[in-house]
């Protein structure tokens, strides 16, 4: 276990396993690197550099009122991979986690990444005319709002069946128990504040400017984005690659993640030699 202090003083929890090319695994909203990546820590890391942090104000990083946006995020994760010496990294973001992972390349460029992986995200959660990927198909201001005030009054009540629509088969209850009691490591004020932050963003426009090879992975099953939401991602980057999981929701590192680990080993595997290939 390793801890990193920030400019601004918040130590962020990370860990560092295995030799090979870099991988940085980001988790999503309310969630954290230990549970959420257990699946495919030691797959990946048998053959390549794999790391897994905490956000701050998630698991066991440091908790604190401020830097709760997704620019905030991007800079602590620069940060991380600064101090780390990390270069040429394959970024894989799950949920907010790929978020972070576009708002990092906006903010910082692709000097430290080599490549992405985006699993299950939309870039856009609100609804519109012609736009069918929002967040359960249906979302508003209105419907955040409602959100924010019920995470805010019962936030059991209101985060429960968000985590059961993370799967496509509902999970045992004894499951979302401890599940639901690991996110509540997160203060319901840094939970409301990443959704009052993430939800507007649109990140549509940025696709087509992507600049890195990008590996998306999408569950066939996902209430959370429902629809072919991969294959229209895959349309509009340049470079990528759709990797969909049959048996999947919206987690398809964690329901199926002996493909999700080969998936994602093979495109590393496939970046690095179209890079040597390239250079000779």
């Amino acid at each position: 276990m390793f801890y990193i202090e920030t400019p601004d003083g918040v130590p962020i929890h990370y860990n560092e396993r295995g030799e090979g090319e870099t991988i940085v695994l980001v988790h999503g909203w309310t969630c954290d690197s230990g549970f959420w990546w257990r699946k495919n820590v030691d797959a990946l890391a048998a053959d390549h550099h794999v790391v897994t942090y905490d956000l701050r104000g998630h698991g066991l990083s440091g908790k604190t009122d401020d830097g709760h946006s997704l620019a905030g995020y991007a800079e602590d994760l620069e940060f991380l991979m600064g101090a780390l010496g990390i270069r040429d990294a394959t970024l894989v973001g799950w949920s907010m986690g790929a978020a972070i992972v576009l708002t990092y390349l906006e903010e910082f460029g692709t000097g430290r990444v080599r490549a992405i992986g985006l699993v299950d995200q939309t870039p856009k959660f609100y609804s519109e005319d012609g736009w069918e990927f929002a967040l359960m198909g249906e979302f508003s201001g209105e419907g955040l709002a409602g959100l924010v005030d019920g995470l805010e009054v019962d936030r059991a009540e209101a985060a429960k069946p968000i985590i059961q629509a993370f799967f496509a088969e509902p999970r045992p209850e004894e499951e979302l128990a401890e599940i639901y009691a690991r996110t509540t490591l997160t203060p319901t004020a840094v939970a409301t504040a990443m959704l009052n932050d993430m939800v507007p963003r649109d990140f549509r426009d940025r696709l087509p400017e992507l600049a890195v090879p990008t590996l998306l992975c999408y569950g066939e099953h996902s209430v959370v984005f429902p629809g072919p939401l991969g294959e229209w991602m895959h349309e509009r980057i340049p470079d990528s690659e759709l990797v969909t999981f049959a048996e999947s929701g919206h987690s398809p590192h964690w329901e199926e993640p002996e493909r999700f680990n080969a998936a994602l080993a093979e495109f590393v595997a496939r970046v690095s030699d179209a890079e040597l290939t390239a250079a000779d």
